[in-house]
């Protein structure tokens, strides 16, 4: 019987174990399993939540598993976490966290937390999970023009979600129009920027090489700058070396068509004006940019009689601001060039660069006074200073010649051999740029192959004024001025007068 009792208690026992204690265990097993996988979900950062936390008492036996649980009584369970967050008396410890925060930095670090099965004897609730935010992390800068720290962009992680901070505004900048994107020359550039074949030495020595371009800008203003330096006790010489400096040699944008300004002047001439940027000097070496206005001229002529009226009339407060430059006032072109140095440019070395531009292309020779053109019976003068005549009219080669050509070096002068008013200033596939002025009597002369005209029509010109400049366009083998003279403005060959006749027969 006792032996009866003893198998059904036996069977009775294994029966439970099976029925009760294994679907138990099988129960922590899992649990542990669903710990570890949502740990290792917080650890790549997706959010968690707490872990139910779990009531024992001193009688539950709890299984051995991985999680490391530990039985408490009557005491409050702190978690063991790898992140070994340091407790105080005063604070409650929180359990099921998915990461650490570090207090007294602000820092964000990562916690691995196991399963807790505690018991907190001071409070029910619990415990709340506070995800930090990162600090800002500068990002690469967008690229658009805008100021790198006007385009930083803030990250900040609140929960799962990524924000980004907009970039602050930037204004852009006003566009500019065609004519302010070109920046004008200025005496203050390297000199070797303004005048080719020179080069500065040191601070105290600028070396000059004779360049054919810029022979040729001194033939288009020399004779002009003689005529109108002696008409108003100017140097010549100082007035051709400044429009060097200044225009690069008739080359920058101010000095060319549409606005033929050779030496800077700024203002409005006649209520036309031009804008651009330039380089000023503070007057101790230190060069900055300026927008300014600049005066707008028809021709060369125009800007050289209006910068000897700006340097014989002064400004309106001073009428003798320039008077230093005055013939009357320096002995020497060395003198007035000092003068202007600082006065009329902020340029440090300006007298340097223009005695330097004197002697090297000889400029004083347009300093002496000669007498003008001599006009022949005919009422003609020759049409060029400098020539030499390479084809005579009529008949070469069995084909007929229908004027007079004359070597001359590019860019030399050409001046009207007699009064009249303009009646062509075009291109033509033969004659290049042409000119033909038709005089009081009727008969009408013609200026081809030029390398640019001065003049428009319906221009009324005087005699001796510059038309145009030396230059071989067209069907042209070389530079020469093609000069014709008809008897009327059909320009015939019938027509045709020999121009040698005019010029030189007496």
């Amino acid at each position: 019987m006792q032996k009866k009792f003893t198998h059904c208690f036996v069977s009775g026992v294994l029966l439970s174990q099976l029925l009760f204690i294994t679907p138990l265990q099988i129960v922590a097993d899992e649990k542990v399993l669903s710990t570890e996988q949502t740990t290792i979900d917080t650890i790549s950062g997706t959010a968690t939540t707490s872990e139910e936390q779990t009531e024992t008492t001193n009688e539950t036996s709890t299984a051995d598993t991985t999680s490391d649980t530990y039985d408490t009584t009557d005491e409050t369970s702190t978690a063991d976490t790898t992140s070994d967050t340091n407790e105080t008396t005063d604070e409650t410890a929180t359990t099921g966290s998915t990461s650490d925060t570090n207090e007294t930095t602000g820092e964000t670090t990562t916690t691995n937390t196991t399963t807790d099965n505690s018991e907190e004897t001071d409070t029910s609730t619990e415990p709340s999970i506070t995800k930090p935010t990162k600090p800002s992390q500068p990002q690469e800068p967008d690229t658009t023009g805008a100021d790198d720290s006007n385009n930083q962009k803030e990250k900040t992680d609140q929960g799962d979600t990524e924000q980004k901070a907009p970039p602050q505004s930037v204004t852009p900048a006003t566009p500019m129009t065609p004519e302010e994107e070109v920046n004008q020359p200025s005496p203050t550039m390297p000199i070797q920027d303004l005048v080719p074949g020179s080069e500065e030495i040191d601070k105290d020595s600028i070396h000059f090489e004779k360049d054919e371009s810029v022979e040729s800008f001194i033939r288009k203003i020399g004779e002009s700058s003689r005529k109108i330096g002696q008409e108003n006790g100017l140097y010549a010489s100082v007035m051709i070396a400044q429009a060097i400096l200044e225009s690069a040699s008739g080359q920058s944008q101010l000095a060319q068509a549409p606005n033929y300004n050779l030496f800077g002047i700024k203002g409005a001439y006649k209520g036309d004006s031009v804008s651009l940027t330039t380089q000023e000097d503070t007057g101790e070496g230190t060069l900055y940019s300026v927008q300014s206005a600049f005066r707008k001229y028809k021709n060369y002529e125009e800007s050289l009689q209006d910068y000897a009226k700006l340097m014989t009339s002064g400004l309106i407060d001073n009428r003798e601001f320039y008077a230093g430059m005055w013939k009357s006032h320096a002995k020497t072109y060395q003198e007035a060039t000092k003068f202007l140095t600082g006065r009329y440019a902020s340029d440090t070395r300006y007298n340097q660069k223009l005695n330097g531009l004197i002697e090297t292309y000889d400029l004083q020779q347009y300093d002496k006074e000669t007498t003008g053109p001599e006009v022949n019976q005919k009422g003609y003068i020759t049409p060029l200073k400098n020539y030499t005549i390479s084809s005579p009219f009529g008949f070469r080669d069995g084909e007929f010649h229908r004027g007079l050509d004359l070597a001359a070096s590019q860019g030399e002068p050409i001046y009207a051999s007699k009064a009249g008013t303009v009646r062509k200033a075009e291109f033509h596939s033969s004659w290049g740029n042409y000119v033909a002025i038709e005089h009081e009597d009727g008969t009408t002369a013609l200026y081809a192959h030029q390398q640019a005209y001065t003049v428009k029509v319906g221009d009324h010109v005087a005699q001796g004024q510059i038309i145009g400049y030396v230059g071989s366009t067209g069907n042209s083998t070389g530079s020469h001025l093609h000069f014709e003279v008809s008897r009327d403005s059909s320009l015939n060959q019938s027509q045709l007068i020999d121009p040698f006749a005019l010029l030189f027969l007496k």
